[in-house]
């Protein structure tokens, strides 16, 4: 099957500064992947390049079959995008702008798409300024959809909303992979990219400096993961087997250790908890995260 994206050896310069150095990565139908950076690292740019905004310098890049260099007039059928913000005027309903958004892709009014939003009722007729940010980032995702797009690009979806309102829309980003809808997503919340994302990619200083699936990244990497034990009789802080060495200890009695392989070290710890006739109170296990990843990759950005 061919792939919904396909980004090769993408350079792009402004002047004497290359921002993108032979960028390559492709995106599967009915995937969700992020593309994460330090402001700077070219993912706005990227994303500019994949709408056909931004004119680069060598390279290809391919969106489901058509070449969006030499036919980016093509590309407004198959691409939806919602953005951090937009054009719209303030004095706008939800309504007038379903219908501007629909006159221009050429498709009948989608007034389903403000229901599904719970942008009708109440807001159908409210100006745009006075919307909540949660409710312009509905609207937003709404007009993005009129046209049935097969590929979807989220800038920054949830940035500035509450709890209730980042759950509604990881909800709709799941259902929308779920129709088989290809996600391309730039966030700065990692907790985000590890829940939503199929496969996630790091840019740094213009290159892919990791990609993979969430859990790919995070084997792969050096940070280490760490274990925290309590044990009713404290035998963990009287004594531990020597090949594990000394444990952190915090406050609340819990021994740490930091390794690579917990279900090895556990295989090490549990049997001697056992044989000193004591048992685990409690037991967590803190894994290398995404964010941890970022952060040891991006944190050397230049």
């Amino acid at each position: 099957m061919i792939d919904s994206i396909t980004v090769k050896n993408l350079s792009k310069s402004y002047g004497e500064k290359q921002v993108l150095r032979g960028v390559s990565f492709s995106v599967k139908h009915g995937e969700v992947f992020s593309l994460l950076g330090v402001n700077g690292a070219g993912k706005t740019t990227t994303i500019e390049c994949l709408e056909g905004l931004r004119k680069w310098q060598e390279g290809e890049i391919v969106v489901e079959g058509i070449s969006v260099r030499q036919h980016p007039e093509k590309l407004r059928k198959v691409f939806g995008v919602q953005l951090q913000s937009t054009a719209l005027s303030e004095n706008m309903t939800a309504k007038e702008a379903m219908r501007l958004f629909c006159v221009w892709h050429g498709v009948k009014y989608r007034g389903d798409l403000l229901t599904r939003f719970d942008m009708d009722g109440e807001y159908l007729n409210k100006p745009y300024a006075k919307l909540s940010t949660g409710r312009k980032r509905r609207l937003h995702l709404a007009l993005a959809l009129c046209h049935n797009p097969r590929v979807l690009v989220l800038d920054e979806p949830t940035a500035g909303l509450d709890v209730e309102g980042r759950n509604t829309l990881h909800r709709e980003i799941c259902r929308l992979r779920d129709e088989g809808v290809t996600i391309l997503m730039a966030t700065h919340d990692m907790a985000e990219a590890e829940a939503l994302s199929d496969r996630i990619a790091i840019l740094r200083d213009g290159v892919i400096a990791r990609e993979g699936t969430p859990m790919e990244l995070t084997a792969a990497s050096n940070i280490q993961n760490r274990v925290y034990i309590k044990t009713r009789g404290g035998s963990l802080r009287e004594n531990t087997p020597e090949a594990l060495g000394m444990p952190e200890t915090t406050m609340e009695g819990y021994s740490v250790w930091k390794c690579r392989d917990a279900a090895e070290l556990l295989l090490l710890i549990l049997p001697h908890i056992k044989a000193c006739d004591d048992i685990v109170s409690d037991l967590r296990i803190e894994r290398a995260s995404v964010e941890d990843i970022f952060l040891s990759v991006a944190g050397g950005a230049k």
